[in-house]
């Protein structure tokens, strides 16, 4: 079963966005089979730090549109996205550090981020940066 379920009600209207969101939940319903399957904590990690480095690169991208089209919104969007990374670095840490374990609740967090964060704050550049030519 999923942890989450790609709906049209999560685009932002383009398409490489929408893509690599659909890749990042894609990433945490494998992240979410594996805590179901009892994997070892050594694939877990790996899992995580694959999440951490695909969400930077598509942070980045959203980013570098932002400052190229000068976002009015750039800066509170760059805070949430520097927010969230501080937040994944904190767990992955005790992650490694055997301080936590991997539960359901780290699934939680990371798909209720991920879909109030498209829903509410994704959703307010889709219209301007199509208006940019980005699809």
């Amino acid at each position: 079963m999923a942890a989450i379920l790609w709906t049209e009600a999560l685009s932002v209207k383009i398409r490489s966005i929408d893509d690599q969101h659909k890749k990042l939940i894609d990433m945490i319903n494998d992240f979410y089979d594996n805590i179901s399957k009892h994997s070892n904590n050594e694939l877990i990690i790996k899992l995580v730090n694959g999440m951490k480095s695909y969400t930077i690169m598509h942070f980045n991208q959203e980013e570098r549109y932002m400052v190229q089209y000068k976002y009015p919104y750039y800066e509170q969007h760059k805070k949430e996205h520097e927010q969230f990374i501080a937040k994944v670095n904190a767990l992955e840490e005790k992650l490694k550090q055997g301080k936590i374990i991997v539960s359901f609740e780290i699934t939680s967090f990371l798909k209720d981020w991920l879909k109030q964060h498209i829903m509410k704050t994704d959703k307010q550049y889709g219209d301007f940066f199509i208006k940019h030519g980005i699809v």
